[in-house]
């Protein structure tokens, strides 16, 4: 399987009752949107196409009916397994906006040029992205508003220095 052309788009992480209901992590947003792709597995490096029944949000999970997986035993199976789509699938964004994906590794700026780390990960806090810029061992979190981050694409991110 070529890792380039997939994405992953959530994982299974547990089951849920005896009937082969899984409880799954959406990295899609909003989540339920992981119902909208062709989605599968890779098991033994090869692709196992996944077709979500029924899509339940919990308060604190998603539940999902996966066809072929009708009872716990064999979804057991695929505890821990990502769930992937086609690069090819994902919507094309508007200028200035960005998959996390693609921010993920960029170093980053400030606008007098200090270097502050790159990004090891991206998360929402509920009101902003929040870039989780690491520099050795060490973390800082910086929101990522548009008015005062410039990204420049593949190559690095420059945050205004009033900012910080």
């Amino acid at each position: 399987m070529n890792k380039q052309s997939t994405i992953i788009i959530g994982k299974v992480t547990a089951t849920h009752g005896i009937k082969g209901w899984v409880v799954i992590q959406s990295y899609s947003y909003p989540s339920e949107n992981i119902s909208n792709y062709d989605t599968f597995l890779c098991i033994d490096n090869e692709r196992k196409y996944i077709n979500i029944l029924e899509l339940k949000i919990m308060p604190k999970k998603i539940i999902a009916q996966l066809q072929d997986f009708n009872h716990i035993n064999l979804s057991e199976s695929i505890l821990g397994q990502n769930i992937f789509i086609n690069a090819s699938d994902i919507p094309v964004l508007k200028k200035g906006e960005y998959y996390w994906r693609e921010l993920e590794g960029l170093d980053v700026y400030t606008s007098k040029n200090n270097y502050l780390g790159s990004v090891d990960f991206v998360f929402n806090n509920g009101a902003n992205d929040i870039l989780a810029i690491k520099n050795k061992k060490e973390y800082m979190y910086v929101p990522f508003i548009s008015d005062y981050t410039e990204v420049i694409p593949n190559k690095k991110i420059i945050i205004n220095h009033e900012t910080i």
